[in-house]
C-alpha cells in the first residue's frame, strides 16, 4: 500500500495514528518457502478499536510439525478456508494506509510480503512499528517474548493463535507507549526512533543517510551487494530495522531477488539508490 503524506504521517501525536497491530500463523518458519495459514488485524486509533480481521487461510503447502506444535492448526481445520488471493483485497483494505505493528514484526511483514509477490502485488511499503524491539530497549525483562510480556503487563498469555496474539500485542503496545510517553515520544517519528534506543534530541546511529531516508519513510532501495569473495549482486529491499553487529551497521530487509528476509551489512553495500515510490 502506497502511503501519500507519509511526512504529516510521521509528524501526527502517536494518539492519532491509524495503528494495525498484526499477527500471522504460518506453515513454518522461512517466508520463501512456507505460506500463512492464519492472520489476523486490528485497526487501533484514539484508543479505540475501530475495525478487526481474522482469518484461516488454505495453501497447498502443508503444516511443518514444529508449526503444528505451536499454533495447533492442523489440515482438517484448513479444509475449505479461503486461498490468500481470495482474502488479499479485505486484508489490504483493513491495512490501508495504517502503521502495522507486530511483535518481531520483520517475520510477519515477510511473511506477509511473500505472500502478496505471489500474488502478482506490490509488497507493502507501510511503516513499520516492532514491540520486539522497543521492548528491548524499555523493558527490564529476562525474557522479551510476547507470551512473557504479556503476563508482565497483566493480560492472559497468547495462545499462539493469530487474534489472541494480537489481542496480547495490543496490550503490550499500550503499555510500551505508556512507558515511553514521559520520556518525550510524543509522535510517530518519535516512536519508530525509539525502537533503535533514541529519544527525542538523542542522535541518529552512524549509518548511510539513504538507509535511515528508506527506514523513515518505508522505501525500497536498490543496492549492489558483495557477498564475501564475490562480485556485487543487484538487488531490492525494503528495510525493516537497523542494528549494530560487533561494532558494524547491519540492516534487516525484505530483500526481493531472494523473496525473504535477509540481513545486509552496511560496509558490503557497493552502491545504493532510493527506488521510486511510482
Amino acid at each position: 500500500m502506497l502511503i501519500a503524506d507519509r511526512s504529516a504521517l510521521l509528524g501526527a501525536p502517536i494518539m492519532d495514528v491509524p495503528f494495525v497491530l498484526l499477527d500471522i500463523e504460518s506453515t513454518g518458519l522461512k517466508p520463501e518457502e512456507d505460506r500463512i495459514c492464519e492472520i489476523a488485524l486490528m485497526r487501533w486509533q484514539h484508543g479505540q478499536i475501530v475495525h478487526t480481521f481474522e482469518a484461516l487461510v488454505s495453501s497447498a503447502r502443508p503444516i511443518a510439525p514444529d508449526a503444528y506444535a505451536v499454533n495447533g492448526i492442523s489440515a482438517d481445520m484448513l479444509a475449505g478456508a479461503p486461498e490468500f488471493e481470495l482474502i488479499m483485497a479485505p486484508l489490504l483494505d483493513a491495512i490501508g494506509d495504517g502503521v502495522l505493528v507486530a511483535h518481531n514484526a520483520p517475520f510477519d511483514v515477510c511473511f506477509l510480503n511473500a505472500e502478496l509477490v505471489r500474488a502478482g502485488q506490490r509488497p507493502l511499503n507501510n511503516v513499520v512499528v516492532d514491540t520486539l524491539s522497543l521492548a528491548r530497549h524499555f523493558l527490564r525483562r529476562d525474557r522479551y517474548n510476547l507470551g512473557a510480556l504479556a503476563q508482565h503487563v497483566g493480560v492472559a498469555r497468547p495462545q499462539h493463535r493469530a487474534m489472541s496474539d494480537v489481542e496480547a500485542l495490543l496490550a503490550v503496545f499500550a503499555h510500551l507507549l505508556r512507558q515511553l510517553e514521559p520520556l518525550g515520544v510524543e509522535t510517530l517519528e518519535d516512536l519508530l526512533r525509539a525502537q533503535g534506543g533514541l529519544l527525542p534530541g538523542d542522535l541518529e546511529p552512524a549509518a548511510d543517510p539513504m538507509v535511515l531516508e528508506a527506514l523513515r519513510q518505508g522505501r525500497q532501495l536498490r543496492i549492489a551487494y558483495r557477498t564475501k569473495g564475490g562480485d556485487p549482486i543487484l538487488r531490492t529491499i525494503l528495510p525493516l530495522e537497523l542494528h549494530m553487529a560487533d561494532g558494524l551497521p547491519r540492516v534487516i530487509a525484505y530483500c526481493f531477488l531472494r523473496n525473504s528476509q535477509r540481513t545486509f551489512y552496511l560496509d558490503r553495500i557497493a552502491e545504493m539508490m532510493l527506488v521510486d515510490e511510482g
